[in-house]
């Protein structure tokens, strides 16, 4: 389950220029930013049991890199959806005209990385004028 930010290439370069001559700050602000997007992604997770809420984690950086990710064994399904099953007879449920009934997903990890797009931008922008004049 990945979602990546896109058109950032120029604001990209700008942060590993940072990084050259403030060695840590590229790290240091993405782990930030994903902590914000971890914590965005738990408040949108529908609740249970609260393990699909509490299941949300992120990796340290890698290379310019963090995974925000759930190890839930059924946080996949619950993000983009799926078929429902009767849990007592095994057999897919079915609207009224026959069709296997779909439940849609919640979206938690996309809706949160969509909710801190525009201000990853701005925050890197601040980051980058503090650090270069």
């Amino acid at each position: 389950m990945g979602l990546e930010f896109s058109g950032l290439d120029a604001l990209i370069q700008r942060l590993d220029e940072a990084e050259k001559k403030l060695p840590g700050a590229r790290d240091n602000f993405l782990s930030q930013e994903a902590e914000l997007v971890r914590g965005d992604a738990a408040e949108l997770t529908p609740v249970d049991t609260g393990n699909l809420k509490i299941g949300w984690k992120k990796t340290g950086p890698n290379n310019g890199r963090i995974a925000i990710y759930n190890n839930v064994e059924y946080a996949a399904p619950v993000e983009f959806g799926h078929r429902l099953k009767n849990r007592k007879t095994k057999k897919w449920v079915t609207t009224g005209n026959g069709k296997i009934r779909f439940v849609p997903g919640r979206h938690m990890l996309r809706d949160a990385m969509q909710q801190r797009q525009d201000s990853f931008a701005e925050d890197a922008e601040d980051i980058l004028k503090g650090l270069m004049p």
